[in-house]
């Protein structure tokens, strides 16, 4: 079968161009990095990767990430600050492919570990970054880049999860066989917030105490952008209820793992303590 789409580094300036335009598509005019940033990174340690459709062309994905350094560890790291997929070619299974194209050339220059941040209300990205790429998070930065004015972000604190991606890992190695990252032992965790309908909208409710169980669930839920155009207020519920509630659970020493889909309107996030080898790790990095 003939492969639809091309990954390949871009580094022209007519090809970074391409990637302002998905950029607008996703964020709009408030949230570019413009091309002279592009072209810098590029030139001095960075990656613009591309999804080029082989039929029309042209660029219709990109992921952009440049070196960091661990302020404790001062170990090296790739910083994956971005990704758009064109709306046309969404649910095709461009994004993950795309980081697993970022994962070979991180590695293929020494790196074993990228890093980035997303949005802990979009579960979908949730879904991506934790089961079907391998990653975990376990730090929550309460709005990361201040007030944001771009279509998706404006109105609501921009709270970050920190993913982490461990390239070397068994875990990652499965995922990029095609190997969601799953259990079904997940379901059976405990939940954290409570939630209920009204108005056809979930609405969080009460927060359950810790009693150190093994693993918890927390609902979000699964269509955020819509209920923001409709209901701002309730996301920004939903905004401070998830920070405290997520909060809490990091400084007891839980991480979150994977993400359960539901046929309910929220999905939920996998909780797990950590084991005291990944402590140990955590303290020494």
């Amino acid at each position: 079968m003939e492969t639809k789409f091309t990954y390949e580094i871009v580094t022209k300036l007519e090809e970074l161009s391409e990637t302002i335009t998905l950029q607008k598509l996703t964020w709009g005019d408030e949230a570019v990095t413009p091309i002279p940033q592009l072209i810098a990174s590029s030139h001095n340690g960075g990656v613009v990767i591309a999804a080029r459709e082989n039929e029309t062309n042209r660029i219709v994905g990109f992921c952009y990430g440049f070196p960091g350094v661990d302020d404790i560890s001062r170990k090296p790291f790739l910083c994956s600050h971005m990704m758009a997929i064109h709306p046309d070619y969404r649910n095709q299974g461009l994004g993950r492919k795309l980081k697993f194209k970022q994962r070979q050339w991180a590695m293929d220059f020494g790196y074993e570990k990228i890093t980035w941040t997303f949005d802990p209300l979009e579960v979908r990205n949730g879904y991506l970054n934790l089961c079907k790429l391998g990653g975990y998070v376990r730090t929550y930065i309460p709005s990361y880049y201040g007030l944001m004015e771009d279509k998706l972000n404006k109105g609501i604190p921009s709270d970050r999860f920190l993913l982490e991606w461990d390239l070397n890992s068994t875990t990652v190695e499965n995922t990029s066989r095609g190997k969601p990252k799953s259990r079904n032992d997940w379901k059976s965790y405990l939940q954290l917030l409570e939630w209920s309908i009204e108005e056809e909208y979930p609405v969080p409710g009460k927060e359950y105490d810790l009693e150190n169980q093994q693993g918890y669930l927390l609902a979000v839920p699964r269509e955020i952008q819509k209920i923001k155009q409709a209901k701002l207020n309730l996301v920004n519920e939903w905004r401070m209820k998830t920070r405290k509630v997520v909060q809490n659970a990091f400084s007891n020493g839980y991480r979150i793992v994977g993400v359960v889909r539901s046929e309910d309107p929220v999905n939920y996030y996998v909780f797990e303590k950590e084991k005291e080898k990944d402590r140990i790790q955590n303290i020494s990095h």
